[in-house]
């Protein structure tokens, strides 16, 4: 590693744009606990709205409805994924360490914002989104687009530095859309079946993490991406990179506003 992350500035709000963020972040704080203990359905208007000490009224003008809360929760998640990301890219400069960086940060995401990564599976339901605004529909699917794009992002660079090829007669926009979904696929879905499937051990697989890194980088080795894999280098990799990452990721927990924590052109515009 050779740097950590850096906070960008965000646009100076104006004391009301403030006050209203500042009200919105309190009632998904308040919401928040109720989502993940009792599910979609035990979001309660009256309940925030008496922790807060405010009307139901209040609640309202700035959440249509629970649903809306709920997919508001969603995608704080994904912002607070997209900058741990963005911590995971930045403290590397070799794209293929900086795309193992990321691997590492989808594991410290689901180990220390558990809520979070409870959250994004909880809201997967029609029934949220044909209660939803299309403006909070578009939100969510953009920070997606986001968090799928920093790590296209690394793929495209290290094509451009000549570490991996497509190959001939392949499109790199094929080669880059192949990767990001295969690695996604890897450690996003295998971390939520070691949540949820206890049976996991019972058949054999007795340290998923291991596996979900080991594919990945059979993944990547298949296609050439320069350096290889070397087991003792990335071990020391791995015990160097996520203490960093464990910090990062309290700071952006805790963080009011982590959206602050991306790189500009990251806040700027989708992949």
């Amino acid at each position: 590693m050779h740097a950590t992350a850096t906070e960008s500035t965000p646009p100076q709000l104006t004391p009301k744009q403030l006050e209203i963020q500042q009200r919105e972040s309190r009632i998904l704080d308040k919401a928040f606990p109720m989502l993940r203990s009792g599910g979609t359905g035990a979001i309660n208007m009256n309940a925030i709205a008496k922790e807060m000490g405010c009307t139901r009224g209040t609640i309202y003008n700035h959440f249509a409805n629970k649903e809306e809360i709920q997919l508001a929760l969603a995608t704080r998640a994904v912002q607070r994924r997209i900058a741990l990301f963005q911590c995971a890219i930045q403290s590397q400069t070799v794209p293929r360490d900086q795309c193992a960086a990321v691997g590492i940060a989808v594991e410290v995401y689901a180990d220390h914002m558990p809520d979070e990564f409870a959250i994004e599976q909880i809201i997967r339901h029609d029934v949220v989104w044909q209660k939803t605004s299309p403006g909070r529909r578009d939100l969510l699917s953009d920070c997606e687009q986001k968090c799928i794009g920093a790590l296209g992002g690394v793929i495209q660079r290290a094509i451009d530095q000549g570490h991996l090829q497509p190959e001939r007669g392949r499109a790199a926009s094929q080669l880059i859309q192949d990767l990001v979904f295969g690695l996604w696929s890897l450690s996003y879905g295998g971390l939520v079946l070691e949540a949820t499937s206890p049976s996991l051990n019972a058949v054999g697989i007795e340290d998923p993490r291991q596996t979900i890194r080991r594919n990945g980088n059979r993944l990547l080795d298949s296609v050439g991406w320069e350096p290889l894999f070397e087991p003792r280098r990335y071990n020391a990799f791995v015990k160097k990179l996520r203490p960093h990452l464990e910090s990062c990721a309290e700071k952006i927990r805790q963080s009011p506003d982590c959206m602050r924590w991306l790189a500009p052109e990251t806040q700027g515009a989708s992949s």
